[in-house]
């Protein structure tokens, strides 16, 4: 006997679910996730709402536990240790959804400069970035609140007093 797939693997697509599916498959971003997964070896297997994860993701870059091309869901841990962890997994989804808003491979650029200028004003890629906000902060692991790195500094902010200009 054959064990039963979970209930979220085996409910059936919401619309909005199959437009960013199509969306997706259509702009070519989860072609590029497929490949990716591939390239990097990783165990594909289908994953709730349409989404598809590659787990192992072995590759140093990019740095993050986990991240999205497309419909695809690409994570270092277990497809099972992603489907455990549903606040995660739920962040990643919004994220596949952001690809479909933007048209496929356009999301890259806009989520890298959103990620850089997140940096300069928090001095991490996430707080400040659109994207993750959008998608959510601790569910992606982000703090809610940054600092800016001490070397940065935009002409006319206020120094506290006793610092060098």
């Amino acid at each position: 006997m054959t064990p039963r797939k979970p209930l979220a693997l085996r409910a059936p697509l919401t619309g909005p679910q199959v437009l960013r599916l199509l969306a997706n498959a259509a702009n070519g971003s989860t072609v590029l996730g497929l490949a990716v997964a591939a390239l990097a070896r990783t165990d594909v297997s289908r994953g709730p709402r349409g989404l598809i994860i590659g787990a192992g993701y072995r590759w140093r870059v990019p740095f993050a536990g986990a991240f999205a091309l497309g419909n695809v869901i690409l994570c270092r841990c277990t497809a099972g240790d992603l489907l455990a962890r549903p606040e995660l997994l739920a962040h990643e989804e919004k994220h596949c959804s952001q690809y479909a808003w933007c048209l496929g491979a356009p999301f890259l650029p806009l989520y890298f400069l959103a990620a850089g200028w997140s940096v300069l004003r928090t001095g991490n890629p996430g707080t400040g970035n659109f994207f993750e906000r959008h998608a959510g902060l601790v569910a992606g692991g982000y703090p809610v609140h940054g600092t800016p790195p001490r070397s940065f500094r935009l002409p006319g902010m206020i120094r506290p007093s006793g610092t060098e200009a």
